[in-house]
């Protein structure tokens, strides 16, 4: 709900558009920093109290956000927002990995991505609407709904399996950090997942100010977001369903990596609000195939005791992916215009997905 106003917020407080990229920046350094240890944490601690920690956190910064008076005070809030989203992914894409059989993980990773997308198409179009009567009755409405998702969770969300063993020796979590990184398919998926969202973070940061140069305004660019993100939702079961059925996730990853870059790269020369509308649909439907095989192949190559650090890798690898993007392309798209700044991140994509292939030429069919 946040998505496409945030930006716009901290440019009416007078943030340039680096200061805008860089408090994305900040946003994605907390959460990219802090994913791979609260995975491990949740893997020794249980799912749950990291799912519920993140949510309240995101609930909290929601209302910090009233407060906020300076482009500074909203990088701070950005900051903590970021911790929050680095104790729920992880821990609930391990979650997802741990309550569902084998030969369903596609279609798990399928659900819980379409219910995760379905939220992101409803929020931006409904915050646009929202924030018609003003930035702080968004934030707090915001607020409100995921103060309501913490009560929920806290009543419904269990632990499907004990917890691992608790860390009791240095030997045990250098052992499992080996296992990981000497995983070609894990590293493949990783890689795959820091380009695709070095390009995705381009649209985060920039399109909203893109959009509002090409005369779109507040309302249409929430639903623009919201087509791409129905669009991701709704492709993700049938996905997940097809994957289950031929066993072979890999060219999902391939294909639809390589296809989300382009899309993004074309970004940058597309003007009219159909066209982007378009466009974005085509940018749902390909990240759907890539992170929903991403997900399932990282659940099925690991072992459960593990599986919140690779989770956790791979969470630290998009936001990571988020905070370059916004980093850099900010000084780009400045330099440059938004056309060289969106080619630049999606051809990057394109490029990376060479690099992946080669990773994933071992992986076999699951």
């Amino acid at each position: 709900m946040r998505l496409p106003l945030v930006p716009l917020f901290a440019r009416g407080l007078g943030a340039s558009t680096v200061d805008v990229g860089m408090i994305n920046a900040g946003f994605m350094l907390a959460a990219a920093s802090l994913a791979l240890p609260l995975g491990l944490m949740s893997d020794r601690l249980g799912r749950k109290r990291l799912i519920l920690a993140g949510m309240g956190i995101s609930c909290l910064t929601s209302l910090f956000l009233l407060a906020a008076r300076t482009p500074l005070h909203v990088g701070l809030i950005y900051l903590f927002s970021g911790v929050g989203l680095a104790c729920f992914s992880p821990a609930m894409m391990s979650h997802v990995g741990d309550s569902s059989p084998p030969h369903f993980l596609g279609r798990a990773y399928g659900w819980y991505t379409s219910a995760l997308y379905l939220g992101m198409a409803l929020g931006p179009g409904f915050g646009g609407a929202v924030a018609t009567k003003g930035f702080e009755t968004a934030f707090a409405v915001s607020a409100a709904i995921i103060g309501a998702g913490v009560i929920v969770a806290g009543f419904r969300v269990r632990n499907p399996a004990p917890p691992s063993p608790r860390f009791t020796g240095g030997g045990d979590l250098r052992a499992d950090f080996r296992e990981i990184v000497r995983n070609r398919t894990v590293l493949g998926c990783w890689v795959a997942t820091f380009f695709s969202t070095y390009a995705w973070g381009s649209l985060f940061a920039f399109f909203p100010l893109y959009a509002r140069d090409l005369g779109i305004s507040i309302a249409q660019t929430g639903l623009i977001f919201t087509t791409q993100a129905a669009a991701n939702a709704l492709c993700r079961i049938p996905i997940g369903h097809l994957q289950d059925r031929t066993g072979n996730r890999r060219p999902f990853i391939l294909w639809g990596n390589a296809l989300f870059g382009l899309c993004i790269a074309l970004t940058g020369a597309t003007r009219g609000t159909l066209p982007l509308y378009l466009l974005f649909t085509c940018v749902g439907a390909t990240m759907a195939a890539t992170f929903t095989a991403i997900g399932a192949v990282l659940s099925e190559s690991v072992a459960m005791r593990v599986r919140g650090l690779a989770m956790g890798g791979y969470n630290t690898c998009i936001y990571g992916g988020f905070m370059v993007s916004a980093a850099t392309l900010g000084i780009v798209i400045q330099r440059m215009g938004y056309t060289a700044g969106f080619a630049v991140a999606g051809l990057s994509c394109v490029v990376a997905t060479a690099g992946v292939a080669g990773l994933l030429s071992r992986t076999h069919r699951s």
